[in-house]
C-alpha cells in the first residue's frame, strides 16, 4: 500500500513539474484534409509534422499541438492515395490552418473497415478480413442477412435450408469442435448476438431473422484467428460483425420494394403409378392385394411456387453535428412446402449526436422486431416419398378423411393429412439495443475513452399439436400429442475501453494502443410443457386438454464473461505493420481452477509493393505478404457441466426400503476440471492488387487445431457417478488453401461493373 501511494505521488510531481519545464512558447496546427477529385472529407489519414503526428477524424478535421516554432513540411499520408505535403512556418503561440487536398492511387485500400474495438484502413490491415458493402451485397429474396454474403468471402460457407425463416449454417474456415457451437460470434454495433457463438434464441430456427438486410451498411468476417482473438474466448469459430446504415446529408425518404417467386427446381425421380405397380407385381406379389387404383404424384401434393413479398421504408439525414435513420420493414415469405411461411416486423433507430465542440460522440440505437412462422409438420417429405402412387389421397371411409395404410409401425403416413391437420406455429419477440459514446479528452492529445452500455432480449413461443386421429399418432402409441415452449433470453453487456493514438513517432513508425474492460452477463429461462395421449383435439393449439402424461419442466441458464483486452498497432509508413492483441477472459461455465483463459495473437505485414525493386512495375498497386499466429477459446457449450445435477428416478429405479419404494434420486457424473477448448491458428497470405485495384484478390494459406475437445466419454468403473461423463478429451485440426480474385471499373472513385 504504502509503495503505491509513493507511484501516485510520484505522478503526480512529474504531472505537476512538467509545465514548468515548457517555458518556451507552442503552437498548433489544425486543418481538414480532402479528396482532391470528390472534395469529401478523408477519415484515417495519418498527419505529420516533424517528430507530431495525428490521425483525421469522421469530417476530415486534424490538430496538432504543442509544437515549437520552427518551419517544417506539414504532411499527409493514407494508404490508397499519393501523400501530400505543404510547408509550414510556425511561431511561437501561434494557430496555423492548413487544409490540405490528397488524390485517389487505389481507393479500396484508404476504405476504412470496421474490426474489434475500432475502425482501421483496409490496406493496413494484417490478418485475413473480408470486408461486404452494401452494394456488393447478394440480391434477391433474402430472409436472413446471413444471405446477404453467400459466396462472397473465401473459407465462408453460409448454408441454407430453404425453409421461410429456416436456419443458417455459417462455417468460417470449416468446424472447430465436436459438442461445442461451431457457429461464429456475430457482433451488431457492438452487441454480441446471443451468449458466446451464436446468435441467441428464436421459435424459428435461425434468430438473425429479425434483422432487416435493407438496414445493414457492410457485413465484416474476422476469418483468421489472430483478426478475431481480441474477442477470445468466442472467437475460435471467427467472428462476423454487422454494421447498419446511418444518415447521410439532406434529409431523405426511401422505399423499395420486392415480389419474389420460388419453386422447385428438381425433384428426386419416383416411379409413376404403373410403373409402381408392376414393380410390385413383379418382385411382391404377395403384396398386390395392398395396391389402390389411383394415380397421385405426392411431391406435386405437398409443394409449392412459393410466393413473398417485403417492403422497406427508411428517413435519414444528417446536420452539422448530427445524423438520425428510422426505417420499418415489412416481410411475408411462403416456403415451398405447403403450409410454411414467415411474417416479419421490424422497427430500427440510429442517432448520432456530437457534443462539446465535437469532442464527444454520442451513438444511440435500437432495433425491435415481431417474426410470426409456420413449419413444416414432422415428416411430410420422407412420407412424400415412401407413400405409394397408387394411393388415394382421400377416403371417406376413414375419421380424418384421409387413406392411410393399414396400421403397422413401418406404414408411412399420408403427407397431406399431415400438413393440413398437425400445427406447429411459432412467434418471436426480439429487442437490440446500444448507446455508446467516444470522447476525446482534451488535456492528452490522441487519447479517446469510449463507453458501450448494450442489451439483446428476447422472448419466444413455439406450439405444436398432433391430433388423436393422426395416422402416425396411432402407430406409435402416442394418441395425440401437444408441445408449448416459452423460452426468453437478456443479455447486457457493458464495455470501457482507451484508445490512444501516441501524438509523436515512436522510432521510425507511428503507434497507437487499445485497452479495456467488457462484462457481460446472460439470464435464459425455458419452460416447456408437453402432453401425450390427448383427451380431446377440438381444443387444437389454443390450451392444453386433459391427457394420459402431462409433463413440465425449467431449465434456467446464467452465465457471465468478464475481459480484459489490450491491442498494439505499429506502422512504419505503411511499409511494415505489426499487431498485437492479448484478451484475458474469466467464464462462470467453468470451474475455479479454470475460469481464466489468456488469448494471445501477433500479426506481421509487409508491403512489397513499396519497395524500391517494385516500385518500377507499373501495374502493380498493391502486394502485401501478412503472417500471423493467435489462440482463441470457445465457450459455447452448456452452463454448469462442473456441477453435478440431479435426477429424479421413475417407477423402473425405485428402492426397497421399510415398508415400501423410494424414489431415487440420482446424481450426474462430472469433471470438476473441465475447461476451455483452445484453438492456436496460423495464416500466411498475400494480398494483391493490379491497374490501380481494379483487380484484386489474396492467397491465404491457414492451420488451426482444437486440443482440449469437449466430450462425452466412457468413464471407469467406480471412478465417477456414471458410466459417461463430458470432458476434455482429443483434438482436431483444420488445414487449408484460400484464393479470391475481384475486379471492378473505378473511375473517379465511383465503383461501376464488377465481379468476384
Amino acid at each position: 500500500m504504502r509503495r503505491q501511494c509513493y507511484g501516485i505521488g510520484v505522478l503526480l510531481a512529474v504531472l505537476w513539474i512538467a509545465p514548468l519545464h515548457a517555458q518556451e512558447p507552442t503552437g498548433s496546427i489544425l486543418g481538414h484534409v480532402t479528396d482532391e477529385a470528390s472534395q469529401q472529407p478523408i477519415q484515417g489519414a495519418t498527419v505529420t509534422f516533424g517528430s507530431h503526428t495525428t490521425q483525421t477524424k469522421v469530417d476530415g478535421s486534424f490538430l496538432l499541438t504543442g509544437i515549437r516554432a520552427g518551419t517544417d513540411t506539414l504532411r499527409a499520408r493514407l494508404i490508397g492515395y499519393s501523400p501530400a505535403g505543404q510547408l509550414v512556418e510556425l511561431t511561437g503561440g501561434q494557430t496555423a490552418t492548413v487544409d490540405l487536398t490528397m488524390a485517389v492511387k487505389a481507393l479500396n485500400l484508404s476504405e476504412m473497415v470496421v474490426i474489434g474495438y475500432g475502425e482501421q484502413a483496409a490496406g493496413n490491415i494484417t490478418g485475413a478480413v473480408t470486408s461486404v458493402s452494401a452494394e456488393e451485397f447478394n440480391t434477391g429474396r433474402i430472409v436472413s442477412p446471413t444471405e446477404l454474403i453467400q459466396n462472397k468471402a473465401a473459407g465462408v460457407q453460409v448454408v441454407e435450408n430453404n425453409e421461410p425463416g429456416g436456419g443458417t449454417t455459417i462455417r468460417i474456415r470449416g468446424s472447430t469442435s465436436i459438442n461445442a457451437s461451431s457457429e461464429p460470434l456475430i457482433v451488431m454495433d457492438g452487441v454480441p448476438l446471443g451468449t458466446g457463438s451464436g446468435s441467441g434464441i428464436s421459435a424459428g430456427r435461425d434468430p438473425l431473422n429479425f434483422l432487416n438486410s435493407d438496414d445493414i451498411e457492410t457485413i465484416t468476417v474476422l476469418r483468421d484467428a489472430s483478426a478475431a482473438a481480441i474477442y477470445g474466448a468466442n472467437a475460435a469459430n471467427g467472428v462476423v460483425i454487422i454494421t447498419t446504415k446511418r444518415g447521410r446529408g439532406a434529409p431523405k425518404f426511401e422505399y423499395s420494394g420486392s415480389v419474389s417467386a420460388s419453386a422447385v427446381t428438381r425433384l428426386p425421380t419416383m416411379l409413376n403409378a404403373s410403373q409402381f405397380r408392376a414393380a410390385v407385381t413383379q418382385y411382391a406379389p404377395q403384396n398386390v392385394p395392398q395396391l389402390g387404383s389411383a394415380n397421385t404424384n405426392w411431391f406435386d401434393l405437398v409443394d409449392r411456387t412459393a410466393y413473398g413479398q417485403e417492403q422497406n421504408f427508411a428517413v435519414s439525414g444528417s446536420g452539422t453535428s448530427n445524423n438520425y435513420r428510422l426505417s420499418a420493414n415489412y416481410l411475408n415469405q411462403d416456403g415451398i412446402i405447403r403450409g410454411t411461411n414467415t411474417q416479419r416486423v421490424t422497427l430500427g433507430v440510429n442517432y448520432n449526436q456530437l457534443l462539446f465542440k465535437d469532442r464527444m460522440n454520442l451513438r444511440f440505437l435500437v432495433r425491435g422486431s415481431r417474426a410470426r412462422d409456420q413449419f413444416t409438420a414432422g415428416g411430410v417429405l420422407s412420407n412424400a416419398a415412401q407413400m405409394g402412387p397408387t394411393q388415394p389421397v382421400r377416403d371417406t371411409s376413414a375419421q380424418t378423411g384421409y387413406a392411410n395404410w393399414a396400421i403397422n409401425i413401418q406404414s408411412p403416413d399420408n403427407p397431406v393429412e399431415l400438413l393440413n391437420l398437425s400445427k406447429n406455429q411459432g412467434t418471436t419477440f426480439r429487442g437490440l439495443g446500444n448507446v455508446s459514446a467516444d470522447y476525446s479528452l482534451p488535456w492528452v492529445s490522441g487519447l479517446k475513452a469510449n463507453l458501450s452500455l448494450g442489451f439483446d432480449a428476447s422472448k419466444a413461443e413455439r406450439v405444436s399439436f398432433s391430433p388423436s386421429t393422426l395416422h402416425g399418432q396411432i402407430k406409435n402409441g402416442n394418441f395425440g400429442n401437444y408441445n408449448r415452449q416459452n423460452p426468453s433470453q437478456l443479455n447486457q453487456l457493458f464495455e470501457s475501453y482507451l484508445s490512444y493514438a501516441v501524438p509523436r513517432n515512436v522510432g521510425p513508425g507511428t503507434l497507437d494502443l487499445t485497452g479495456g474492460y467488457s462484462y457481460s452477463t446472460s439470464h435464459a429461462e425455458f419452460p416447456s410443457t408437453s402432453a401425450d395421449s390427448l383427451s380431446t383435439d377440438l381444443l387444437g393449439i389454443g390450451a392444453i386438454p386433459a391427457a394420459k402424461t402431462i409433463k413440465s419442466t425449467q431449465f434456467v441458464d446464467e452465465s457471465k464473461l468478464i475481459s480484459f483486452f489490450g491491442r498494439l498497432n505499429y506502422n512504419i509508413n505503411d511499409r511494415y505493420l505489426l499487431n498485437l492483441s492479448l484478451r484475458h477472459d474469466g467464464s462462470s461455465r467453468f470451474g475455479a481452477a479454470n475460469a481464466w483463459g489468456t488469448f494471445p495473437s501477433v500479426a506481421v505485414a509487409w508491403r512489397l509493393s513499396q519497395e524500391p525493386f517494385l516500385k518500377g512495375v507499373a501495374s502493380l498497386s498493391d502486394l502485401k505478404l501478412r503472417g500471423s499466429w493467435a489462440k482463441t477459446g470457445n465457450q459455447a457449450f452448456g452452463n454448469y457441466l462442473q456441477f453435478s445435477t440431479y435426477t429424479v428416478g421413475d417407477a423402473q429405479a425405485q428402492y426397497w426400503m421399510g415398508n415400501g419404494f423410494v424414489t431415487t434420486i440420482r446424481p450426474s457424473a462430472v469433471d470438476p476440471n473441465i475447461k476451455w477448448e483452445a484453438t492456436n491458428s496460423f495464416d500466411v497470405g498475400l494480398d494483391y492488387g493490379f491497374k490501380n485495384q481494379r483487380f484484386t484478390g489474396a492467397i491465404d494459406w491457414y492451420s488451426k487445431k482444437t486440443s482440449d475437445l469437449i466430450f462425452n466419454v466412457p468413464a471407469a468403473a467406480g471412478t465417477n457417478l456414471a458410466d459417461f461423463v463430458t470432458t476434455n478429451i482429443g483434438s482436431m485440426q483444420n488445414k487449408g488453401l484460400e484464393f479470391s480474385l475481384s475486379a471492378r471499373l473505378l473511375e473517379g472513385g465511383r465503383k461501376g461493373l464488377s465481379w468476384t
